[in-house]
């Protein structure tokens, strides 16, 4: 297993961290993600060596024409190792997986960490780009531009029925997918999450949790998405979207103020053994860790604990995620060490709290 050292060679573990700002504690972030084909070429799956290669190079070079991208950088999948490939996923917080990605795909990142290109998956060419500041529709606006550099010199597949063409029916169309990760652990620990799931239910927005539960919201966190990108519009999707997850905010954050107003003695129980959890815990695994640091991110907003203002809390709890909490190691770590070092890294954070009441 590679050190820190070691690992931090590869400019991947280089890209800006999203989280640097932390710019709100309910909406943490939004994904917009643009899937597109080109008409010279078969799907990536029928595709020989060759074609793989020459559409990666073709898309770079298209690419590299946006006046939205800057110091773009190419990584072709045969030369990005497993954990850069799970570190990729983690920072872009992608839907994809990028483990199947053994030979002739590619990968095109920018400067900030912002944007991303996949070539070749499952489709040839997935744009997309990573918001922290609650701005979909300028998002938008960006990747749209750069999908018209592209288009400029390679032509995209498109029916005048069916819109653009895609490996999935249901994502033609706009080919368009908007994805929002909002931290709402007042209102799950309040017990009106089903409540506002039912109350807040659209046809075309699927609602679950980071690995695709509707039944469990690991670190607190839901994730909504539209599920249909055919025959609708894209002003459609991100303002349904936008007025959904505005929605959800309102609701926690109406909770959390009447916490903090009152004394509820049940949820401050269990802000209180999260933080026991994290201090004293030998070991923790990705999904311990981030329940119980919901709880501390919520007591710490609620003013239930004292932190110091620098702590930067939304990069504190992505960094619990198994790649990049390798990228943080000082030295070498064997997979199943992860659970101690993991315990270990947020001992420090807790060291730091205290609880106010």
């Amino acid at each position: 297993m590679k050190g820190k050292s070691e690992m931090q060679s590869h400019p991947i573990y280089k890209l800006t961290m999203p989280w640097e700002a932390e710019s709100h504690n309910v909406w943490l972030a939004s994904t917009l993600a643009l899937t597109r084909n080109f008409t010279k070429y078969k799907f990536p799956a029928k595709l020989d060596k060759g074609r793989e290669q020459q559409i990666i190079t073709l898309v770079f070079e298209a690419l590299k024409t946006s006046s939205e991208l800057k110091d773009l950088s190419l990584y072709r999948s045969e030369d990005v190792g497993p954990l850069e490939k799970e570190y990729l996923l983690e920072h872009y917080m992608n839907i994809e997986d990028f483990h199947q990605a053994h030979g002739g795909e590619g990968f095109v990142v920018d400067e900030k960490g912002v944007f991303l290109g996949v070539v070749n998956l499952r489709n040839h060419l997935q744009l997309q780009i990573i918001d922290t500041e609650q701005e979909i529709e300028k998002a938008w606006n960006r990747l749209i531009k750069i999908e018209e550099s592209v288009g400029k010199s390679l032509e995209f597949a498109y029916n005048s029925r069916f819109g653009f063409l895609t490996n999935y029916p249901s994502h033609a169309g706009t080919g368009l997918v908007i994805t929002l990760f909002l931290h709402i652990p007042a209102v799950i620990h309040m017990g009106e999450l089903a409540e506002i799931l039912e109350r807040e239910k659209e046809e075309e927005i699927e609602a679950v949790g980071l690995q695709g539960s509707s039944t469990e919201m690991i670190g607190d966190i839901l994730v909504a998405r539209n599920n249909c990108t055919i025959g609708l519009t894209e002003e459609y999707i991100i303002t349904s979207l936008r007025m959904w997850a505005t929605r959800a905010v309102v609701a926690e954050v109406s909770l959390r103020k009447k916490l903090k107003e009152g004394n509820n003695e049940h949820l401050k129980n269990k802000v209180a053994r999260a933080l026991g959890l994290l201090t004293h815990s030998y070991q923790l695994d990705t999904i311990e860790a981030l329940n119980a640091f919901s709880l501390v991110k919520l007591g710490i907003e609620l003013e239930w604990i004292k932190a110091p203002a620098t702590l930067n809390l939304n990069q504190i709890f992505f960094n619990c995620r198994r790649a990049h909490l390798m990228n943080l190691l000082e030295k070498k770590v064997s997979i199943p060490e992860l659970p101690r070092k993991r315990a270990e890294y947020l001992q420090q954070i807790s060291s730091q709290l205290t609880l106010a009441f």
